[in-house]
Order: structure tokens, then sequence, then C-alpha cells
């Protein structure tokens, strides 16, 4: 089979409304990069959600984890390259290298996406036009198995939670909430200690169902036993329908 390099560079300016008191960038904005550079390489490739209208199917993430060592400042210009890594019958694998202004890796991330048919809101196989634009040169960033399992406690000794009303601003191309407003949610439930004061390193997340317009939701996050700055998350809505698992590992301060 001939060797295939179908990846994508998209530029962009860290701008101020995407930052945090500390003057660098929520790792929910970095999300939102890779969201797009995902769209705009699978447009290159021809299976963009507009490829994909005539089929009644949309893509969907179902899993996400990212590394991240750096965040950028106000005025900085990184890079996210992304490229098709894969896939089986019903699943396909992306990933992401975000490299700073100074040439440095500051990210790496894999996700795992899904094709829906929008009428019956179902998986459906992956089409074939993807399976021939699969990246056959390069390596996965963070492995063959990059995902790790973890769930969120049945009774946890503490927990932080916060309530959230999904609002129009929420809901993405596909009718239902953005999955990085997920992580938003799952990030500002973590404990006010943190706020400020470190970032999470290590993001990881697990998509389980929709969410849409008007319902309520939970963000719950607890500390991960036996796990110094590692917690768990949950979102999910007022029936306890789980809508995503998380996991986060948290730089600490010096001297925490």
């Amino acid at each position: 089979m001939e060797k295939r390099d179908t990846y994508k560079i998209c530029r962009f300016d860290v701008r101020s409304y995407e930052c945090g008191p500390d003057g660098r960038i929520r790792p929910e904005a970095l999300c939102d990069y890779m969201q797009e550079a995902a769209s705009l390489n699978a447009a290159d490739l021809g299976f963009s959600k507009t490829d994909f209208e005539p089929l009644n199917i949309s893509w969907v993430m179902t899993r996400l984890r990212m590394v991240l060592s750096e965040r950028p400042r106000w005025g900085e210009s990184l890079e996210v390259l992304t490229f098709p890594r894969g896939l089986r019958r019903l699943l396909a694998w992306r990933d992401f290298v975000l490299t700073g202004s100074g040439g440095s890796v500051i990210a790496r991330a894999s996700s795992e996406w899904a094709a829906i048919n929008l009428s019956t809101r179902k998986a459906v196989p992956i089409p074939p036009r993807v399976t021939e634009c699969s990246n056959t040169v390069r390596e996965p960033v963070l492995g063959e198995s990059p995902f790790s399992k973890f769930s969120y406690p049945v009774d946890p000794a503490e927990e932080f939670a916060a309530q959230y009303r999904v609002r129009k601003a929420d809901i993405d191309l596909n009718g239902h909430v953005n999955n990085v407003r997920y992580i938003e949610w799952m990030l500002e439930s973590v404990p006010l200690e943190l706020d400020g004061m470190c970032f999470p390193e290590e993001l990881e997340v697990v998509f389980r169902s929709e969410t849409m317009l008007g319902e309520t939701v939970y963000a719950r996050s607890a500390k991960a036993p036996g796990a110094p700055g590692t917690f768990v998350h949950s979102v999910a809505g007022e029936d306890g329908t789980e809508h995503i698992t998380g996991r986060t590992v948290w730089r600490m301060p010096a001297g925490k």
C-alpha cells in the first residue's frame, strides 16, 4: 500500500478572551483549536460534515485525551498539526500536535470519533472515503492505546459540584451541546483552591450521550484516591444520565 501523509497544519493567534487571569490560554480554547483543525483537515480530504450531509450523517467525538506541558500567552501564535491515523468499522482516530511560537511542542492529543445518523442519532459504519485517507506515515502521538479506564466514584469522600442550564450558545452544528462546553463545565467544578494556581497537564474525556437545549446538567468533581493532583469528573442530566466522564491531572504550584 502506498504511504500517505494526510496531515494539515493550522495557525492560531491567542486572543485575550481565550485567556485566564494569568494571561495564558485556557485548556478548553486549545480544544476549540483542535476541533477547528480537524474540521478543516476533514474538508480537505473529502469527509467533512458538509461532505456527509447527503448521507444524513455527521461526526461526533467519543473520546479525547490531551497531554499539555505549556500554555501560550495572549498574543502568541501556535500551530496545530492534525491527521487521521486509522479506524475500525464504527470508530475513527485522529491525533494532534500543538507547537508554540518558539518551535517547542506544547501539547499532544488523541481523539476518537463516530459517525451518527442525524435522524436516529445512532452510530453508523464509517464511510469508505475515510479509510482511503488514513495516515500511513505518522506514528500515534500518544501511542497505539492512548486512552485509560476510569469511572466516577459511587460515593466520593469529598465532592465539588456546579449546575448549568444549556444555552443556545452551547449548541453546535449537530444540534446538541458542543464537546468543548462539557470540558468547560468539567473544569469549572474543580475546587477553587486550584483556580489560577495550576493547570491540567493531562485531560481525558469520554463522551457518552447527547445534551440538548434547555436541559439542566450537573458537573461533579472528586479527588482520585491515592493520586495527588488527580481528579475524576462527571457531567450528568437531571435524570442521572451520564453525558461525560473525565479525568484531569493538575500541575501543582511549587510547595504544594
